[in-house]
């Protein structure tokens, strides 16, 4: 099974997600393999909510010159980072914790002789064998997470974070532990694990929601992707048929297109929710820091931003404009007036200890 990707960094849910897993064979369409890939397409989204989505986001970002040269990454840094992932990857597969996974699922390989879709294998061993390796897939992911925190110096992470906290706008999925960034004490941090604990139910429903959304798409274009890709193998060009099929069913499909503004606004009216109780933790002189960050960003951000803004503003054009509910921001806003009033107002009345 091919990994799926996931939005490093300010990437469309719904394109990166379901493209992704459009990529596969018919086999990929059964469904058993369906609940595999929605299981995947969850742990890719629960990355950034656990926190390891940061440090997944960092080693993609490092590969751009403009932001390893904006956080200050020299060359020496970017070979030692490059050969400790090599190892980290060359060692996986002796990991403790990945060893009896893999032994397990060399068992169950040896057991299917015509591989994971042969004619004998049963639903339960195919799903336990896909869900073996995205366990695997899991580990891994923690386990660059260390690579990273040991490669990059206490500033370059808190500059990933701040990165985070500029581009918040325009990121699909909102990882809480961005607000590092901002010298949390002992007990902010715990309000917001708090925070995070409390909306956990209605993170998992959203998930829920966006993966199901992306499968309808999915569906909707099945057909000319199982024609288009016929004898196609190579997965760069894969890659790019199946998002030229996207883009077109998002300029004249209806049905697409509303099952798109549903993704985007599930997950905006659930990132305002959470980033609108998690700013509240924050001191005053916090809020002024993160106003500054997404106000003034550095120049090497203001690219990214700039970038990701055009390609926004692309799909909104095929889309129509995303109207909001009542008490979500719209897409590229900084904080607005309204929130930082109420915020003033509920300070004067109830003031913190």
């Amino acid at each position: 099974m091919k990994t799926i990707r996931i939005p490093l960094c300010m990437l469309g849910v719904a394109f990166s997600l379901v493209t992704a897993s459009a990529q596969d064979g018919p086999e990929m369409n059964t469904p058993v393999m369906q609940r595999v890939q929605r299981n995947a397409m969850k742990q890719n989204m629960r990355t950034f909510w656990d926190g390891n989505g940061t440090n997944l986001m960092a080693i993609n970002l490092i590969q751009q010159d403009e932001f390893r040269q904006g956080i200050g990454v020299t060359n020496e840094q970017q070979q030692r980072l490059h050969l400790a992932m090599k190892s980290m990857g060359d060692n996986l597969p002796n990991d403790p914790e990945v060893k009896p996974i893999r032994e397990e699922v060399d068992r169950l390989a040896r057991s299917m002789p015509g591989g994971p879709f042969g004619e004998n294998v049963s639903d339960e061993t195919r799903e336990r064998f896909f869900g073996l390796q995205l366990q695997i897939q899991d580990i891994a992911v923690r386990r660059m997470g260390g690579v990273v925190q040991q490669n990059l110096t206490p500033e370059q992470l808190k500059k990933v974070n701040e990165f985070q906290i500029a581009t918040m706008s325009e990121n699909p999925i909102i990882s809480p532990g961005m607000f590092e960034a901002l010298d949390l004490s002992p007990d902010q941090r715990k309000q917001l694990e708090t925070i995070k604990k409390e909306m956990e139910p209605e993170f998992e429903k959203n998930m829920d929601k966006l993966v199901d959304a992306q499968f309808r798409i999915k569906e909707r274009i099945q057909g000319e992707l199982d024609d288009k890709l016929a004898g196609v193998t190579d997965p760069e060009q894969r890659k790019k048929i199946s998002d030229e099929i996207l883009k077109k069913a998002l300029a004249v499909d209806p049905e697409v297109q509303k099952l798109e503004k549903e993704i985007l606004g599930s997950s905006r009216e659930f990132a305002t929710k959470l980033k609108t109780r998690m700013f509240d933790v924050l001191t005053d002189e916090q809020m002024d820091r993160m106003t500054d960050l997404i106000d003034n960003p550095p120049d090497y951000v203001k690219k990214l931003l700039d970038r990701a803004r055009r390609e926004r503003r692309e799909r909104e054009t095929v889309l129509g404009e995303w109207t909001p509910g009542l008490d979500s921001w719209k897409p590229g806003d900084p904080i607005p007036e309204e929130y930082l009033e109420q915020r003033k107002e509920r300070k004067k009345n109830f003031p913190k200890k």
